[in-house]
């Protein structure tokens, strides 16, 4: 069987380009491997972010980022297609981190699923959000797995399998850090991926076909030494964009967050390579993926507590 057959992404495009619009830059990372730092930002209406549309596109991609491609199967199978986003808000409300005390964390976790599906074309293995329900105490690691198949401009095949990491704050910087304390911490801790690919959880997330191709890719002692793969970073930050709405006009209030947000992260491209090299990272792909928000402690907590309908 092909194995593009067997792994196809999980969440739906349509709309993706209608709610984050990329803003070009020449932040780069300079690292030999594949990767990418891309910055995008939401409508904007009265000189406010609008987290209308990003609604919408959540609520069509809940059920795909907290179930598992097998759960999904079984609602096609039992006729309840329809029940898929509600049966999914209602596991999203009752796996909720009670650490997290309604500030919204899971925002971040949804958004990189869905950028790393969107644009890297990479598809979930596992979300945080399966690791959640499970009960699995893997909970406490990074953010979600996924895997990218794609070919290098010489043709060569290659494989990667990427460890996710969201951290939405007030602060750019403060974001990067604590996204590169988590990454420092569950890298030291690589097994546990690798040992979750070969548990209950996921063979219930995958026909038996799937699991044992994964498998190959991903377990050493299953591994087809034929196939390139290696360990990758998605990472999501979410920022304040911290600009004053009051003091411009709607049409120059649009081009000062576009000049805050190119600044923003041309400046901190040069912090994240240090960050890499001082963690001993730049051996790896790091694929970097920028939001900013009106204020990111209150947004990210109203987006969803509306998602969850609380």
């Amino acid at each position: 069987m092909d194995a593009n057959s067997l792994l196809n992404i999980t969440s739906k495009k349509s709309g993706f380009e209608s709610v984050f619009m990329e803003i070009p830059h020449n932040g780069c990372l300079n690292l030999v491997n594949p990767n990418c730092i891309k910055i995008f930002r939401l409508d904007i209406d009265s000189n406010k972010f609008s987290f209308a549309s990003l609604h919408t596109f959540l609520q069509k991609n809940i059920g795909g980022y907290v179930f598992s491609r097998a759960q999904i199967d079984r609602f096609h199978i039992d006729d309840e297609v329809e029940a898929i986003g509600l049966r999914a808000i209602e596991l999203l409300r009752q796996a909720s981190n009670p650490q997290d005390k309604g500030a919204g964390g899971e925002l971040g976790e949804i958004l990189l699923y869905l950028y790393l599906e969107q644009l890297l074309n990479a598809p979930k293995l596992l979300s945080k959000m399966e690791l959640k329900s499970s009960g699995n105490q893997y909970v406490y690691g990074c953010d979600g797995v996924h895997l990218l198949r794609d070919i290098t401009t010489d043709g060569t095949l290659f494989h990667q399998l990427i460890l996710g990491e969201s951290k939405i704050k007030g602060d750019l910087k403060d974001a990067v850090d604590e996204a590169f304390k988590s990454i420092t911490t569950f890298n030291l801790n690589h097994d546990a991926d690798l040992k979750l690919i070969d548990t209950n959880i996921f063979k219930e997330s995958f026909d038996e076909i799937t699991t044992e191709y994964i498998k190959s890719l991903v377990i050493p002692s299953k591994r087809n030494l034929d196939i390139n793969i290696d360990k990758a970073f998605g990472i999501f930050l979410g920022y304040t964009i911290d600009i004053d709405g009051s003091k411009y006009n709607n049409i120059e209030f649009r081009d000062k967050v576009k000049e805050k947000m190119i600044k923003d992260i041309e400046e901190i491209a040069p912090y994240i390579i240090k960050k890499i090299n001082d963690n001993q990272l730049e051996n790896n792909s790091f694929y970097f993926y920028v939001l900013p928000f009106n204020d990111a402690k209150t947004d990210r907590a109203s987006v969803i507590k509306k998602l969850k309908g609380v």
